[in-house]
């Protein structure tokens, strides 16, 4: 008879199969539209908790942050009835009203030019105060700590830094693809707008690479290809595809930042791997690396409260010192559940170099209140529920609309680490309302304030 005990990887092959199952019976009943927040949270959760584990077993158990296997299994067995929870939330509101592309979006090409070269520009004015202000040790190839520490103000010149690129990628590319269907690039206004518009998101993009954050790329990324995907009503087809080659970007990008930092630094590239001998390319993405570690963050949850009980909801009520350094919260004793279980695991060098793992909504509803936290899970759904609905609604796409549309994407649907979810939408909606004024000031509504329709 197979071992099915919670310390056996036959187990956890089982569980794997019963989150890909879940995965699949919930893409089924949401068929339509295709690409929705929901869908990229099936398609993430099913690499987290099917793809990884199954490495996992065959690897005889790995975790990436050790521990025993049978809290690893444990913790996949929580998240399974954690994401049916949430999946349970979001076909609620989707059965009693689902997604739909009510009208075509509206925009205007000058009011969204003009907001993306503010962005362009604020972007760069952060990231120079950056270079200048830690000089150079943001580069990727000289820090060995988080770029907040490392630079001075960094708390607040990061995001003034990633968020503004992160529009000015998008809206240059949706920018060109809108200018290439509705005029010849062969006219030279229009050729040199293109280059202009090309130039300003490749340096974003490469500006964000530099900045090593894999997560804005890929977030820009898909909110452009939303709008080109609800114009175009694109398929399983290609939104499976454009899936697949969102992974290996996922996977090419600390490369890739390494390599540019050293041809900027004026450094040798280093020598290329010896591939002979490397762990194929699933298991050195996938298993041995941080990427998706959602799963291997659970068995230091459970050995944490094992070792020192339930948090009672005192992570929750730090949230609000999520906008300050980790020494602040450390000096007033207000730790989140990020702080608690990194410096759990890691010890003073958590607080030293501020790396560390995220901590899923699930992972800290379970450690503050045990199963009754889950009660949270259904809502986080709801919420996912109605973003999507106003995202396939929306109409007409302004500036601050679009800054919104990242917020959106941002908090997806709200299951991963709650201080970072609210952090990040509010900073996208505020900088997203500060830009849409300065676009607004001097643009003639008789002249911009006309929308097309697409």
């Amino acid at each position: 008879m197979e071992d099915l005990s919670w310390s056996s990887p036959s187990l956890t092959i089982v569980l794997a199969s019963l989150h890909a199952f879940l995965y699949l019976f919930a893409l089924i009943l949401t068929f339509r539209p295709a690409f929705t927040l929901f869908h990229l949270f099936l398609a993430t959760q099913a690499v987290a908790f099917a793809l990884r584990p199954i490495l996992s077993a065959a690897d005889g158990g790995f975790s990436l942050y050790g521990g025993p296997l049978a809290f690893y299994n444990e913790g996949l067995f929580l998240n399974l009835l954690a994401n049916f929870l949430v999946a349970l939330g979001y076909l609620a509101v989707y059965a009693w009203r689902h997604p739909t592309a009510s009208q075509p979006y509206r925009y205007s090409r000058s009011y969204l030019l003009k907001g993306t070269w503010i962005s362009f520009g604020l972007g760069l004015t952060a990231l120079a105060l950056i270079h200048f202000l830690s000089g150079g040790a943001w580069l990727p190839n000289a820090r060995g700590e988080a770029i907040t520490r490392v630079v001075p103000f960094g708390k607040l010149l990061f995001p003034l830094a990633v968020i503004p690129f992160s529009f000015s990628l998008a809206s240059g590319a949706l920018l060109i693809f809108f200018t290439l269907r509705e005029v010849k690039p062969s006219r030279p206004k229009y050729f040199v707008g293109l280059l202009f518009l090309l130039l300003v998101s490749l340096t974003s993009a490469i500006a964000l690479i530099l900045l090593y954050q894999r997560g804005f790329v890929l977030v820009a990324l898909l909110v452009a290809l939303f709008f080109v995907a609800r114009l175009h009503k694109w398929g399983y087809t290609k939104l499976v595809l454009v899936a697949l080659l969102s992974l290996v970007l996922l996977t090419q990008i600390r490369p890739t930042a390494q390599f540019i930092a050293n041809l900027l630094s004026g450094k040798a590239p280093s020598a290329p791997v010896n591939v002979e001998g490397q762990p194929p390319f699933l298991q050195r993405h996938f298993l041995y690396s941080p990427n998706f570690d959602t799963v291997d963050v659970w068995p230091i949850v459970l050995s944490y409260i094992a070792d020192n009980g339930y948090k009672g909801g005192s992570t929750f009520l730090a949230l609000p010192l999520r906008f300050f350094p980790p020494s602040v919260r450390l000096e007033y004793g207000l730790l989140t559940a990020v702080d608690e279980l990194n410096a759990y695991y890691w010890g003073n060098v958590y607080w030293e170099k501020s790396f560390g793992f995220n901590v899923t909504l699930a992972q800290e509803a379970y450690l503050n209140f045990g199963l009754l936290g889950f009660i949270l899970l259904p809502l986080a759904g709801m919420l996912g529920a109605w973003l999507d609905r106003w995202l396939w609604a929306l109409s007409p796409l302004t500036t601050t609309r679009m800054y919104g549309v990242f917020a959106a994407f941002q908090t997806g649907i709200p299951t991963g680490e709650v201080g970072g979810i609210v952090q990040w939408a509010l900073a996208y909606l505020l900088i997203g309302f500060f830009v849409g004024i300065l676009s607004s000031l001097s643009l003639r509504t008789s002249i911009y304030g006309r929308y097309e329709r697409r």
